[in-house]
C-alpha cells in the first residue's frame, strides 16, 4: 500500500481540481471538457472503490444460476472467469433454463443487482437506494 495521498485521494483531488477549472473556463466548450474530465475521474475512483465489492457479489449471483466456483487468484484472471462466466449464463438464458417462475425470479434478482451495482459506479445519482427489489 501506498503513503498519502493514496489512488482515491489523488483521484478525488484530480476531480475536485477539474471542477474548479471547469467553473472558471474561458468557454462553453471548455468547461464541457473539465467537465467531462471530472465525471471520468468520478467513475474511475468509484470503479477503483467498489468494483471488487461488486465483482464478488456479481459472481456469488452466478454461483447461484448456474453453479458454485471459486474465485480465482489474481484480479486480471478473476476479471476474465467473471466474463466467461456470465458468457456461461447468456447461453443457459438462450437453452430455457430459466424459463419457469422460480429460477426466472433468480435470473431477474440477479440481473437486476448487477446492473444496479454498474449503475452506482457509472452514475451513483441515478442509483436505487436499494438493489432489493
Amino acid at each position: 500500500m501506498q503513503d498519502r495521498p493514496n489512488a482515491s485521494e489523488l483521484l478525488e483531488a484530480l476531480g475536485e481540481f477539474m471542477r474548479d477549472r471547469s467553473e472558471n473556463a474561458r468557454d462553453r466548450w471548455e468547461r464541457f471538457q473539465f467537465i467531462v474530465a471530472a465525471n471520468s475521474i468520478g467513475i474511475l475512483k468509484r470503479e477503483f472503490e467498489l468494483e471488487d465489492e461488486f465483482m464478488r457479489a456479481e459472481w456469488q449471483g452466478l454461483d447461484d444460476l448456474i453453479g458454485p466456483e471459486p474465485i480465482p487468484d489474481g484480479q486480471h484472471r478473476f476479471a476474465e472467469r467473471l466474463q466467461e462466466r456470465n458468457n456461461e449464463l447468456v447461453q443457459a438464458i438462450k437453452a430455457g433454463t430459466f424459463d419457469d417462475g422460480p429460477a426466472e425470479d433468480r435470473l431477474v434478482r440477479h440481473l437486476y443487482e448487477t446492473v444496479v451495482n454498474k449503475v452506482r459506479i457509472a452514475s451513483p445519482n441515478e442509483a436505487p437506494a436499494s438493489a432489493a427489489q
